[in-house]
């Protein structure tokens, strides 16, 4: 009689597939229900020619695309708030997309924004998405708590009896996808080109100004504008980002160029944050949300 040999699990020759499947488990784990809530801080430092020597170490904390809504806690944004209160910043710039899917989200974001502490106020311009629900309703919630919103606006900072100006450029609304032509995207937005610019031209020349633009896209319409850096957000990151590969998909006309971090624009440095919050599908991989300390430096 043919000897039977005992029953093993799994079956000879299944191993690649079950560890295969295990390490995707775990991946799709990760992606989707850790790294999206574990954010971290990111310093960088930005030396500037024209600054004063009495802006040399400010301190600028930028926070943007919290997405508060569907996929993104009011507690998400509060660690991340937690987090970016640790560094004492001078300054808090917002680049907006504070909402997903409704403006009622914007009530408990303000909320939370409430509790950010910093020298010389809070800044914010509205992004796509706030466009997309209510702007109004959003900058009104977010006015309520004492933040100060841009809507096409320049404002002047007063530190140590020197002025630095923010300009602040809110959203059209209109965004440019991966391996779009960036001629639709000029043209949806000229018209904020020619804000940007009345609005540069009143600003002293001698005195530093920094851009608030949520969509990095912008930056490519401002060549021979005096900026000295812009701050924007939008890309993500691209969300996921592969060894080896970077980013996959990247809402942009440019590339890869504004993926994430600092960039060189036509007019000035661009730091593009990765974000903190996200957009579906609800998931990070490589690419931790972000809190950005920068530190401005002359030289």
């Amino acid at each position: 009689m043919k000897e039977r040999r005992p029953f093993a699990f799994p079956p000879s020759g299944c191993w690649p597939v079950v560890c295969f499947l295990a390490v995707t488990l775990l991946v799709w784990s990760y992606a989707f229900y850790l790294e999206p809530h574990w954010p971290q801080s990111t310093h960088v430092e930005i030396r500037l020619s024209t600054l004063p020597p009495s802006l040399d170490g400010l301190t600028i904390l930028q926070l943007s695309d919290l997405h508060l809504g569907p996929h993104v806690r009011a507690e998400d944004v509060r660690r991340a708030i937690e987090l970016a209160n640790r560094s004492s910043p001078d300054l808090i710039v917002l680049t907006g997309d504070f909402v997903s899917r409704s403006a009622r989200y914007s009530v408990p974001c303000a909320r939370e924004l409430a509790a950010l502490q910093s020298r010389y106020g809070i800044y914010a311009v509205l992004g796509n998405h706030d466009l997309w629900t209510n702007a109004d309703e959003v900058a009104a919630n977010l006015r309520a708590v004492g933040i100060v919103v841009l809507r096409d606006e320049v404002h002047a900072v007063q530190i140590g009896g020197v002025r630095l100006w923010l300009v602040g450029i809110e959203d059209t609304g209109f965004t440019a996808m991966a391996g779009d032509s960036c001629a639709e995207f000029h043209l949806q937005w000229a018209e904020k080109a020619g804000i940007a610019a009345r609005l540069l031209k009143d600003i002293p020349d001698e005195e530093p100004r920094l851009l608030l633009v949520h969509n990095p896209d912008f930056n490519e319409l401002l060549a021979g504008e005096r900026i000295d850096l812009a701050l924007s957000g939008h890309t993500h990151g691209g969300q996921v980002r592969l060894p080896f590969v970077g980013p996959l998909l990247v809402p942009s006309c440019c590339g890869k160029k504004y993926a994430g971090g600092l960039a060189q624009g036509p007019a000035s440095p661009v730091y593009v944050s990765r974000g903190v919050g996200v957009v579906a599908p609800p998931m990070r991989f490589g690419c931790r949300p972000e809190i950005t300390v920068l530190r401005l430096r002359r030289g």
